[in-house]
């Protein structure tokens, strides 16, 4: 096992360890409704000292003044690619007025980036460090942002950004439109939408499409799947803004929130436009597709959108039907089209999208030990006391938690007084959503009163334990809580004359 050295600050330290990684992200410091936000650095080194628990340095703003913050034996677990922190301690500041804070830590790292939580009860301090921001989201997800000289919402693209046969992109372009809007939702993000729109030439349709991806305008036939939107990490190229005509996913999401509004050019209950959203390895694919691929893991389950005003949909991922492609989930495909089928609708069908939203869960639903759900259980109760017979198994404690990405992990550490802390955590995917479950266990003494020896049994053997023990002084074997027979704190001689009376006059249990 490492130690690792967890130091927290608002610039890097000045004396770096060896093997040292820094963190550079936003700490918020909420105080009495206030809140602060600061650029902070944080540095985790690993030093070699054969154990799991970790030093804690923080440097916040707090009451007009940088707080240091210092909290010792912090202990880690790791679990698949996620490592969790967590503890309840009482913490040196250097202050004189506030020489100690009770404080709360729960911190994860994953995959080169960081998210911590600290809470100080007693001021009402909350603080949220993160390296995330928006890491495992869609980029420009409430469509803010229009840089892109081809009018086309940035990482977007529709026809304007499409190749194939220069005619039919061309006369894609004149007849399907993608373009900003000012048609929002109530509580939304932002001022904008994107809408895209249908067209039609000599009676056939042209749906309204938009992706994360890349259309390609490559048939003059609607149907044909070489007209389709395609995605590939192998693909260079790059739209307007030189970004690349892909996007990558950190982990698997388990749902798909976004706001639609449907209108039609011509009524026809039948028409629905759809939404996609496809997880796959990165390599090449495309939809329409053209033949079977085995590269995805993971699709939304519906898609199936009706006219109507706006609407916040929410799709859930379908990941076991893909199970067997043994794909990883290392992209995720978008599209948008105003039907859900090729040349289908009317000229004049639109479909507006607003404030996209993947949804990474990271829930407890069950906490057992020994197979039996602890007592109390309620997931919003986060500490619980035990009273066991012996030192607590980690491996005894499970759970069931929510979220196809989420990690579980445990860790557990004795105090000083010979009770354990045990830290059971659940984090989701996207590192934004943690919960640590505290259960203190107080072990009950099952020790007999003079049984000196350990045997299980109070007899005469016990009597030349104890006086062996007094003559040498050494505990091997030696249950000194047992040989305290007349309870006076000490074992001495009177110990002895306490055990014989006791065997004497069978004040004891002989098995």
């Amino acid at each position: 096992m490492k130690k690792t050295f967890f130091t927290f600050c608002l610039a890097v330290s000045a004396a770096l360890a060896l093997n040292a990684t820094d963190y550079t992200g936003i700490i918020e410091v909420t105080m009495s409704g206030q809140t602060n936000t600061e650029t902070c650095t944080v540095t985790i080194t690993e030093q070699d000292n054969g154990n799991n628990l970790n030093t804690l340095e923080l440097r916040v703003p707090f009451m007009g003044m940088n707080l240091d913050l210092f909290m010792y034996d912090v202990p880690s677990s790791t679990s698949g690619d996620i490592t969790t922190y967590s503890a309840e301690r009482t913490v040196q500041t250097g202050l004189p007025l506030l020489s100690n804070l009770y404080t709360i830590v729960f911190a994860r790292v994953t995959d080169g980036m960081m998210a911590a939580n600290l809470v100080i009860p007693d001021y009402g301090v909350t603080m949220w460090f993160n390296t995330v921001g928006d890491h495992f989201q869609l980029p420009n997800s409430d469509f803010e942002a229009w840089t892109a000289t081809t009018g086309e919402p940035d990482r977007w693209h529709g026809f304007m950004t499409a190749y194939g046969n220069a005619t039919l992109v061309n006369t894609s372009q004149n007849l399907v439109k993608l373009n900003k809007s000012e048609d929002i939702h109530a509580g939304a993000n932002g001022t904008y939408s994107a809408v895209m729109t249908s067209g039609s030439t000599f009676g056939i349709v042209a749906n309204g499409t938009m992706t994360n991806g890349r259309l390609k305008a490559g048939s003059m036939f609607a149907t044909s799947t070489d007209n389709h939107a395609e995605m590939d990490k192998s693909n260079t190229d790059t739209d307007a803004n030189g970004d690349p005509f892909y996007m990558p996913l950190y982990a698997k999401p388990d749902k798909f929130n976004v706001w639609l509004k449907y209108t039609q050019g011509a009524t026809n209950a039948n028409n629905k436009a759809s939404v996609s959203v496809k997880t796959f390895d990165g390599t090449y694919y495309q939809e329409p597709t053209d033949k079977e691929y085995t590269n995805l893991s993971g699709s939304i389950v519906g898609g199936q959108i009706p006219a109507g005003n706006w609407t916040q949909y929410s799709f859930p991922f379908d990941y076991d039907s893909y199970a067997a492609n043994g794909a990883a989930s290392e992209a995720i495909f978008v599209t948008f089209s105003t039907n859900g089928n090729p040349g289908q609708g009317s000229s004049g069908d639109a479909l507006y999208v607003d404030d996209m939203e993947l949804v990474y869960l990271g829930n407890m639903t069950d906490l057992r030990y020994q197979g039996t759900t602890i007592n109390g259980w309620n997931p919003a109760v986060t500490t619980y006391n035990m009273e066991m017979a012996a030192e607590p198994n980690l491996d005894d404690f499970t759970a069931t938690i929510e979220g196809v990405s989420a990690v579980l992990t445990k860790s557990m550490e004795q105090n000083q007084d010979g009770s354990y802390r045990i830290a059971i955590s659940v984090v989701s995917g996207d590192l934004q959503n943690a919960t640590c479950y505290i259960i203190n266990v107080t072990v009950k003494s099952s020790f007999k009163k003079g049984d000196v020896n350990n045997d299980g049994k109070v007899d005469i053997s016990d009597v030349t334990a104890l006086i062996d023990y007094l003559l040498s002084g050494t505990e091997t074997g030696v249950n000194t809580s047992a040989a305290d027979v007349d309870d006076s704190t000490n074992v001495n001689i009177a110990d002895v004359t306490a055990l014989i009376d006791m065997l004497l006059s069978g004040n004891h249990e002989i098995l």
